[in-house]
């Protein structure tokens, strides 16, 4: 019965993810990529974004203030329109899922004991998401990969990306808005909290 409820709620913090991110993408693409009516200037703004937006978060540290929430999420929308999807409840579930299973085994390791520390959960996601960033040839750094795998690394990054926010609205810290209904990283934070451990590990790609 517990497990049911639980489960009931992860689904629920899922679904309210889905939509918010929906809002999200369609903010970004109101005021940068769908200015123009030519598809070739939505799509060059489209791939402008996610390049300044990549190289940010990769020079950037974790942080704990939130500065990384920005572009994170333009990063995020631009991927996600280059690469034509649209993030399902059933992503954010597997999404929440993985992220509190890596914060159990991070929890519990010991690779302090072998001097090899792990980072945190944030960190380790914010490495898979850039390294595919990278991969997809959307940063200024090489990659190797030619065109069909280049998009198959935008798929990841979008996986990768919304497991990073998560992690990352859960350890960070920002100051409170003016609002309180904004829907910002602090409700974010506040939302997935909300959702709770489980206790098996899901995957949803996309």
């Amino acid at each position: 019965m517990r497990t049911s409820r639980s489960d009931r709620k992860l689904a629920s913090v899922a679904a309210e993810l889905a939509d918010w991110f929906n809002e999200i993408v369609c903010l970004w693409s109101s005021v940068y990529f769908d200015i123009s009516s030519s598809p070739a200037h939505r799509d060059a703004a489209i791939v402008e974004v996610l390049s300044r937006n990549a190289k940010t978060i990769i020079d950037a540290p974790v942080d704990s203030d939130g500065s990384l929430y920005k572009p994170l999420t333009l990063a995020l929308a631009a991927a996600c329109r280059r690469h034509g999807v649209v993030p399902t409840a059933r992503h954010w579930l597997a999404a929440l899922n993985n992220v509190s299973e890596l914060r159990r085994r991070v929890a519990s390791t010991d690779a302090a004991r072998f001097g090899l520390p792990l980072g945190t959960p944030a960190s380790l996601f914010k490495d898979l998401f850039c390294e595919a960033l990278v991969n997809a040839g959307v940063t200024d750094r090489r990659t190797i990969l030619v065109e069909a795998n280049r998009r198959a690394s935008l798929g990841l990054a979008v996986n990768w990306g919304l497991r990073f926010l998560v992690a990352y609205a859960l350890e960070a810290d920002p100051a409170r808005s003016r609002g309180d209904k904004a829907r910002d990283l602090r409700w974010l934070r506040s939302l997935v909290s909300a959702g709770g451990p489980r206790s098996e590990s899901a995957r949803e790609d996309l």
